[in-house]
């Protein structure tokens, strides 16, 4: 068993390179379900057809096939077969495989977007999330990017009147915006960061 393993994470390092791998282990359900999909979006937009890789349940002693995180991923999965992506599969220890379609249907996931995170709150947290720790955003932001979403993500903090503490989740807020007009406006995601921020400017200039 343990050759087969070997050889299982020698074809996964093959075929499933870092940037095509997502591990949503340390997440609740829905925060591992807003993720996965936005990083399917992501990816639709981009390269139609990539083969991506959910990390899922690899925690060491665990056998469960029906984790709170793979039951949250497989129904989401299920929600955007045959539009957003073309299939999905168990692969190897933990993990799903799942390739997006040839011609992705970026609208017919409208219906399973999660819910926006609430910034009105101390930290912005949903109740399943409280007391655990966010995701940098700064790991899903292409560095050549960053510099253009902590600008606009600055600038909304501010004209929002949030705390300082809030703004990495002001910048995840940005970054998920950004992609979605970017996907929905056909731009590339720098073209969305630009928007966002050329509007956050005009409101600044506006209020002095």
């Amino acid at each position: 068993m343990g050759g087969w393993q070997q050889l299982a994470r020698q074809y996964e390092q093959r075929n499933f390179p870092p940037t095509r791998r997502l591990d949503l282990q340390a997440e609740g359900p829905d925060t591992a379900r807003s993720r996965a999909l936005r990083w399917i979006q992501m990816w639709a937009h981009e390269l139609p057809g990539a083969e991506l890789l959910l990390v899922v349940d690899r925690v060491k002693g665990s056998r469960s096939r029906s984790s709170p995180v793979r039951r949250s991923i497989e129904s989401l999965l299920d929600d955007i077969s045959g539009g957003l992506i073309e299939w999905w599969q168990e692969f190897g220890e933990g993990s799903i495989a799942l390739r997006i379609a040839a011609y992705p249907d970026i609208s017919a996931t409208r219906s399973v977007e999660p819910e926006p995170v609430d910034l009105a709150g101390d930290d912005g947290r949903t109740r399943e999330t409280a007391g655990v720790a966010f995701p940098d955003a700064e790991d899903d932001i292409p560095p050549e990017l960053l510099s253009l979403a902590e600008r606009a993500a600055e600038l909304r903090r501010a004209r929002e009147g949030l705390s300082v503490g809030l703004l990495g989740v002001v910048l995840r807020q940005v970054w998920i915006s950004a992609q979605a007009i970017a996907m929905t406006e056909r731009l590339t995601f720098e073209g969305g960061l630009r928007r966002i921020l050329a509007t956050e400017e005009r409101q600044a200039y506006a209020r002095e």
